[in-house]
């Protein structure tokens, strides 16, 4: 079972042991998913497909959606999954992107474990999606959705007045479809070798639509992201 307790690279390495199991999975649903668009009349629409593997007791949610009548052929989706212990649930997601320690150091693929709190999601669906009778897990696929690759960058005093007196670990942020996402982030490093970075954990804690934020907010906030994007592309792509 995925635990809030277990260590980021525990979690990566407990979710991909489970990938061949999903692949199966969705393969085996996806015709339902369709068969529930056919009969749909307003869109968009999803399917949400929860699996609980008896073996390791993990629980999988796979997201299938379509926005209108021409994707219900070939209808987008994704998995994400769940921890919990005790009274905490998170929904989790992991993924690989690329890294690099310091300017002058080789990029290397980081496994990264994104994490989001019941707050952010009550949050996101309170300021963007404003929908009723919805669940935590529905609410979560529809963010996947919106934002399928995270956009990790720093904050400045512009975009969070004070953030260096939250700690290190409040130190960046997610640029999102109609909003920020404000988040703690670590490095967990390797037992032995401390100088290797095994994994990265990003926890989103809370939500701030677009309409919510200030001028000089979303202008700093596409000012970094430009940025951040710019030395990107010089440090990773050759």
């Amino acid at each position: 079972m995925i635990l809030v307790s277990m260590l980021p690279n525990e979690i990566y390495d407990t979710i991909a042991k489970d990938y061949r199991k999903l692949e199966i999975r969705i393969d085996k649903y996806l015709p339902k998913a369709i068969n529930s668009f056919k009969k749909a009349i307003t869109f968009p629409v999803w399917y949400v497909d929860e699996y609980d593997i008896p073996e390791t007791r993990n629980k999988h949610i796979t997201f299938y959606y379509a926005s209108n009548p021409s994707e219900i052929s070939k209808p987008r989706y994704l998995t994400f999954s769940i921890a919990s212990d005790d009274n905490q649930r998170y929904i989790i997601r992991a993924i690989d992107m690329p890294y690099k320690q310091t300017p002058d150091s080789k990029p290397i693929m980081l496994p990264q474990i994104h994490s989001y709190t019941s707050h952010f999601l009550k949050r996101y669906n309170e300021r963007f999606l404003h929908k009723k009778d919805i669940t935590a897990n529905e609410i979560a696929g529809l963010f996947f959705i919106n934002n399928r690759k995270p956009f990790i960058i720093e904050l400045n005093e512009d975009i969070k007045k004070s953030f260096k007196e939250y700690g290190e670990f409040n130190t960046h942020g997610i640029k999102a479809d109609g909003g920020f996402c404000f988040a703690r982030t670590a490095i967990h490093h390797n037992k032995i070798n401390v100088d290797k970075e095994e994994t990265m954990l990003i926890i989103y804690t809370t939500f701030v639509s677009n309409n919510e934020m200030s001028v000089i907010q979303k202008k700093a906030i596409d000012d970094v992201c430009n940025e951040t994007l710019m030395r990107c592309l010089s440090e990773f792509i050759e």
